[in-house]
């Protein structure tokens, strides 16, 4: 789960760390408060994720938080 700025490329910029891990993404799933404020990606994987993901996605200064829930 992360919570980001509502700017273009930051939703890439996610997956593009996803898919340089060789993470296959399951389920996606977007929304915002309101154009250009807080927005959220949910992401579902089909396995576990690597450790050092985290500080990947956070390199986007847009990035505010990120939480990861293994199940």
């Amino acid at each position: 789960i992360i919570s980001q700025t509502d700017r273009p490329g930051v939703v890439a910029h996610i997956t593009k760390v996803l898919s340089e891990r060789e993470v296959n993404i399951a389920f996606m799933r977007l929304f915002r408060e309101s154009k250009g404020e807080i927005a959220y990606t949910i992401v579902e994987s089909d396995g576990k994720l690597p450790e050092n993901i985290v500080p990947a996605i956070r390199e986007n200064p847009n990035i505010h938080e990120v939480m990861i829930v293994q199940m």
